[in-house]
């Protein structure tokens, strides 16, 4: 006996499922590497945020100690400290100050912080300020 078909048979064909899977799959890789770049964006956007307040706060500090008493205060390790950890991440910071830099009367005060990224790069931030007498 011959079947006897009514109306449309509906559904998806083998190539049309595999065909879509493959198509979501592209997507979504696209988005797992999209993301990815996005937070390790953020962890450098914290750690440069990080590194910069150390930074600041040393040359804010210089500055309130004023023109002849700055070389004393760079080289106090109790003031300035060699390694800061904020955020899980340890910073190393230097301090020095340059006279007659850069003309006679003036003084240049210099920070460098440096760190590793999570990928081990290293990473560094040099802020610098002019003092007068």
């Amino acid at each position: 006996m011959a079947r006897k078909t009514i109306g449309f048979e509906g559904g998806f064909t083998l190539l049309e499922v595999l065909l879509t899977i493959l198509i979501f799959t592209v997507g979504m890789l696209g988005t797992l590497v999209l993301t990815t770049g996005v937070i390790r964006g953020n962890f450098f956007s914290r750690n440069i945020t990080s590194a910069t307040a150390i930074a600041q706060t040393t040359i804010e500090n210089a500055q309130s100690a004023g023109h002849a008493g700055v070389s004393s205060y760079i080289t106090d390790s109790t003031k300035v400290p060699a390694y800061v950890s904020m955020g899980g991440v340890n910073f190393s910071q230097t301090a020095s100050v340059v006279n007659g830099s850069p003309t006679t009367g003036l003084k240049t005060v210099s920070v460098i912080v440096s760190w590793n990224e999570a990928n081990s790069s290293p990473r560094t931030l040099t802020l610098e300020t002019i003092l007068a007498e």
